[in-house]
């Protein structure tokens, strides 16, 4: 049997037609999805990496990003508040062809995650993110209704600000996942 033809199945003396699942996945590549946030004083530098995920698993579209950071030279104040926020946005989006212009793309689903304490917490959290069931550190966008006629991805944004810096909230758009259709 096919997986691309539709399965015809006997049943006691009933047949049932049904569909093939989709299933689906692709990430961002985190080491491709970094950057750097300079902190003022005596506490760390920071490079962030960031891996966005799309999933289609029957009739959902699933997205996540998983952030993941490191000082960039671990000496100074490694216990100060370094940031007054830090929020990670994650949307799961559809557009009509795989080929650019990008403004086409249309925001289907998204979630804010404010990770300020954990970011504030910890001066290095980095790891695999399939070690835990719900890690603090991934935001995870409502699913959505997979339509196959269209492309599904994932993107994020994070808004921080730095303490002490004076510059206020600085935003950081992050590439998406790459495209499933």
């Amino acid at each position: 049997m096919s997986g691309a033809a539709l399965a015809v199945i006997v049943l006691a003396g009933g047949v049932v037609l049904a569909a093939p699942a989709h299933a689906a996945g692709s990430c961002s590549d985190p080491l491709k999805n970094d950057f750097g946030v300079t902190i003022p004083g005596p506490r760390p530098d920071l490079t962030f990496y960031v891996k966005n995920c799309a999933d289609v698993t029957g009739t959902k579209v699933t997205g996540h990003s998983f952030t993941s950071w490191r000082p960039v030279d671990p000496q100074g104040h490694l216990d100060e508040k370094r940031f007054a926020s830090f929020v990670v946005t994650t949307r799961i989006e559809s557009r009509v062809s795989p080929t650019p212009p990008l403004d086409q793309d249309k925001v289907v689903t998204s979630t804010s995650c404010d990770l300020t304490s954990l970011v504030n917490k910890h001066v290095n959290y980095t790891g695999n993110e399939d070690e835990w069931e719900n890690p603090p550190n991934r935001c995870v966008a409502p699913s959505a209704t997979f339509d196959d006629e269209l492309w599904w991805s994932t993107d994020s944004t994070i808004v921080y600000d730095i303490v002490g810096d004076g510059k206020g909230a600085m935003t950081q758009q992050l590439d998406g996942s790459p495209l499933l259709h």
